[in-house]
Protein backbone atom coordinates (compact mmCIF):
# COMPACT_ATOMS: atom_id res chain seq x y z
CA UNK A 1 0.00 0.00 0.00
CA UNK A 2 3.16 2.08 0.01
CA UNK A 3 3.53 5.27 -2.00
CA UNK A 4 -0.50 4.38 -3.12
CA UNK A 5 -2.95 7.34 -1.85
CA UNK A 6 -6.48 5.34 -3.88
CA UNK A 7 -7.09 4.34 0.09
CA UNK A 8 -6.88 7.88 1.18
CA UNK A 9 -9.25 9.39 -0.98
CA UNK A 10 -11.38 6.65 -0.31
CA UNK A 11 -11.41 7.55 3.30
CA UNK A 12 -11.36 10.98 2.75
CA UNK A 13 -14.90 10.86 1.15
CA UNK A 14 -15.78 8.74 3.51
CA UNK A 15 -15.20 10.45 6.47
CA UNK A 16 -16.90 14.01 5.40
CA UNK A 17 -20.20 11.25 5.63
CA UNK A 18 -19.38 9.53 8.64
CA UNK A 19 -22.03 9.63 11.27
CA UNK A 20 -21.04 11.12 14.27
CA UNK A 21 -22.31 7.77 16.40
CA UNK A 22 -19.57 5.75 14.08
CA UNK A 23 -16.57 8.07 16.33
CA UNK A 24 -14.60 7.84 19.10
CA UNK A 25 -14.85 11.07 21.53
CA UNK A 26 -11.85 12.48 21.71
CA UNK A 27 -10.21 11.07 24.79
CA UNK A 28 -9.89 13.60 27.45
CA UNK A 29 -6.72 14.24 30.15
CA UNK A 30 -7.41 12.89 33.30
CA UNK A 31 -8.93 14.57 36.15
CA UNK A 32 -5.11 15.11 37.20
CA UNK A 33 -3.31 17.91 35.65
CA UNK A 34 0.54 17.43 35.72
CA UNK A 35 2.25 18.86 38.61
CA UNK A 36 2.16 22.95 38.97
CA UNK A 37 -0.86 23.51 37.01
CA UNK A 38 -4.83 23.08 37.01
CA UNK A 39 -7.12 22.14 34.17
CA UNK A 40 -9.26 24.62 32.19
CA UNK A 41 -12.17 25.74 34.47
CA UNK A 42 -14.38 26.42 31.37
CA UNK A 43 -17.12 24.29 29.88
CA UNK A 44 -17.21 23.38 26.10
CA UNK A 45 -18.58 25.80 23.58
CA UNK A 46 -22.34 25.70 23.50
CA UNK A 47 -22.53 24.01 26.79
CA UNK A 48 -24.75 26.06 29.31
CA UNK A 49 -23.38 28.40 31.24
CA UNK A 50 -20.39 28.84 28.62
CA UNK A 51 -20.68 32.34 28.61
CA UNK A 52 -20.39 32.59 32.45
CA UNK A 53 -17.31 30.13 32.38
CA UNK A 54 -16.12 31.63 35.65
CA UNK A 55 -19.03 30.29 37.92
CA UNK A 56 -20.07 27.41 36.50
CA UNK A 57 -18.86 23.89 37.28
CA UNK A 58 -17.46 21.70 34.02
CA UNK A 59 -18.54 18.62 33.09
CA UNK A 60 -17.14 15.46 33.48
CA UNK A 61 -14.93 14.66 30.89
CA UNK A 62 -15.71 11.78 29.01
CA UNK A 63 -13.97 8.02 29.81
CA UNK A 64 -10.41 7.81 27.76
CA UNK A 65 -11.03 5.12 25.26
CA UNK A 66 -9.48 2.21 26.22
CA UNK A 67 -6.16 2.52 23.58
CA UNK A 68 -5.70 3.65 20.35
CA UNK A 69 -3.71 0.34 19.26
CA UNK A 70 -3.68 -1.51 15.75
CA UNK A 71 -4.13 -4.81 15.20
CA UNK A 72 -3.98 -5.10 11.32
CA UNK A 73 -1.17 -4.39 8.53
CA UNK A 74 -2.10 -1.18 7.98
CA UNK A 75 -4.68 1.94 9.93
CA UNK A 76 -6.19 5.27 9.32
CA UNK A 77 -7.42 7.90 12.24
CA UNK A 78 -10.27 10.24 10.62
CA UNK A 79 -10.21 13.84 12.20
CA UNK A 80 -12.55 16.30 11.41
CA UNK A 81 -11.05 19.45 12.64
CA UNK A 82 -12.47 23.31 12.62
CA UNK A 83 -11.11 25.55 9.90
CA UNK A 84 -10.17 28.39 12.68
CA UNK A 85 -7.72 25.85 14.19
CA UNK A 86 -6.27 24.07 11.78
CA UNK A 87 -2.97 26.06 12.26
CA UNK A 88 -3.34 24.75 16.30
CA UNK A 89 -4.38 20.90 15.52
CA UNK A 90 -0.87 21.28 13.22
CA UNK A 91 1.04 22.18 15.75
CA UNK A 92 0.60 19.92 18.07
CA UNK A 93 1.23 17.21 15.57
CA UNK A 94 4.14 18.78 15.02
CA UNK A 95 5.00 18.61 18.81
CA UNK A 96 4.02 14.68 18.79
CA UNK A 97 6.59 14.36 16.13
CA UNK A 98 9.35 15.81 17.98
CA UNK A 99 8.83 13.46 21.02
CA UNK A 100 8.68 10.58 18.84
CA UNK A 101 12.14 11.74 17.57
CA UNK A 102 13.47 12.52 21.06
CA UNK A 103 12.08 9.23 22.69
CA UNK A 104 14.60 6.76 23.85
CA UNK A 105 11.72 4.04 23.42
CA UNK A 106 12.35 2.15 20.35
CA UNK A 107 9.11 1.29 19.13
CA UNK A 108 8.31 5.25 19.30
CA UNK A 109 11.49 5.27 16.70
CA UNK A 110 9.49 2.20 14.91
CA UNK A 111 6.12 4.57 15.04
CA UNK A 112 7.48 7.76 13.93
CA UNK A 113 8.82 5.56 10.60
CA UNK A 114 5.53 4.70 9.02
CA UNK A 115 3.28 7.65 10.78
CA UNK A 116 2.16 9.70 8.15
CA UNK A 117 -0.34 12.88 8.33
CA UNK A 118 -2.07 13.94 5.65
CA UNK A 119 -4.97 16.94 5.17
CA UNK A 120 -7.25 16.86 2.80
CA UNK A 121 -7.01 20.14 0.15
CA UNK A 122 -10.82 20.60 -0.30
CA UNK A 123 -12.72 21.53 2.76
CA UNK A 124 -16.13 19.72 3.54
CA UNK A 125 -19.08 20.58 5.23
CA UNK A 126 -18.68 23.47 7.45
CA UNK A 127 -15.76 24.70 6.20
CA UNK A 128 -14.19 21.77 7.82
CA UNK A 129 -11.04 19.81 7.29
CA UNK A 130 -10.26 16.18 7.32
CA UNK A 131 -6.99 14.96 8.81
CA UNK A 132 -5.67 11.45 8.58
CA UNK A 133 -3.56 9.92 10.05
CA UNK A 134 -2.33 7.04 8.31
CA UNK A 135 -0.19 4.10 9.47
CA UNK A 136 0.97 1.66 6.95
CA UNK A 137 2.05 -0.87 8.48
CA UNK A 138 1.54 0.74 12.35
CA UNK A 139 3.75 -0.41 14.89
CA UNK A 140 0.85 -3.65 16.30
CA UNK A 141 -0.73 -3.64 19.95
CA UNK A 142 1.77 -0.56 20.73
CA UNK A 143 -0.82 2.63 21.91
CA UNK A 144 -0.86 5.47 19.61
CA UNK A 145 -2.77 7.92 22.69
CA UNK A 146 -1.63 11.27 22.03
CA UNK A 147 -1.69 12.25 25.52
CA UNK A 148 0.90 9.33 26.20
CA UNK A 149 3.31 10.28 23.66
CA UNK A 150 3.21 13.84 24.74
CA UNK A 151 3.28 13.37 28.02
CA UNK A 152 6.14 11.14 27.90
CA UNK A 153 8.22 14.21 26.00
CA UNK A 154 6.64 17.43 27.19
CA UNK A 155 5.23 16.68 30.96
CA UNK A 156 5.21 20.57 31.86
CA UNK A 157 3.22 21.50 28.48
CA UNK A 158 1.14 18.51 28.01
CA UNK A 159 -2.12 20.19 29.61
CA UNK A 160 -1.56 23.27 27.52
CA UNK A 161 -0.69 20.70 23.99
CA UNK A 162 -3.92 18.47 25.12
CA UNK A 163 -6.40 21.37 25.51
CA UNK A 164 -5.08 22.76 22.14
CA UNK A 165 -5.64 19.54 20.56
CA UNK A 166 -9.08 18.52 21.62
CA UNK A 167 -10.84 22.53 20.77
CA UNK A 168 -9.48 21.65 17.05
CA UNK A 169 -12.30 18.78 16.62
CA UNK A 170 -15.36 19.64 15.45
CA UNK A 171 -16.13 15.91 16.39
CA UNK A 172 -14.32 12.90 18.04
CA UNK A 173 -11.90 10.34 15.92
CA UNK A 174 -12.87 7.48 13.99
CA UNK A 175 -10.16 4.85 13.81
CA UNK A 176 -10.34 2.05 11.75
CA UNK A 177 -8.32 -1.19 11.09
CA UNK A 178 -7.66 -1.96 7.66
CA UNK A 179 -7.14 -5.30 5.48
CA UNK A 180 -5.87 -5.48 2.03
CA UNK A 181 -8.59 -7.44 -0.14
CA UNK A 182 -6.97 -6.20 -3.50
CA UNK A 183 -3.31 -4.55 -4.61
CA UNK A 184 -3.55 -2.83 -8.18
CA UNK A 185 -0.06 -3.00 -8.79
CA UNK A 186 0.98 -5.57 -11.94
CA UNK A 187 3.55 -6.44 -9.49
CA UNK A 188 1.37 -7.66 -7.33
CA UNK A 189 -0.49 -11.36 -6.94
CA UNK A 190 -3.38 -11.86 -9.00
CA UNK A 191 -5.24 -13.14 -6.28
CA UNK A 192 -5.67 -12.28 -3.00
CA UNK A 193 -7.26 -14.07 0.02
CA UNK A 194 -10.80 -11.98 0.49
CA UNK A 195 -12.99 -12.43 3.09
CA UNK A 196 -16.50 -14.05 3.29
Amino acid sequence: MKGSFGPLTLVLTLAAAMPAAGQTPVPQLPNRPPAGQTPPAQPPPGAPGAAGAAQATPPPPPAVPASRKFTSDAGVIINVIKPEKTADFEAVMLKVREALAKSDNPKRKQMALTWRVFKGLESGPGGNFVYIFWFDPPVKDEDYQITTILGEAFPDQLQDLWAKFTQSFVSGQTMLNLQQVVNMSPNAPATTTVPK
